[in-house]
């Protein structure tokens, strides 16, 4: 009987291992750091310049009147 419950902690232990060593791959891709395992540079949130294929005026798809 003990046995089954220190099997169920410690399945449960292992599960919140994994939940931490996954947010922690998340935090280490997404922030800033200068040994990055991404070639590139992370893009900003908002655009510097507008695309070519981005319109930058609504298009009229419904009659104003």
């Amino acid at each position: 009987m003990r046995q089954k419950v220190s099997r169920g902690v410690r399945s449960q232990d292992s599960g919140v291992r994994i939940q931490e060593s996954g947010f922690r791959r998340l935090f280490y891709l997404f922030s800033p750091h200068p040994t990055s395992p991404l070639p590139h540079t992370p893009l900003p949130h908002y655009p510097t310049t507008p695309l070519p294929h981005y319109p930058t005026t609504p298009l009229p798809h419904y009659p104003t009147s």
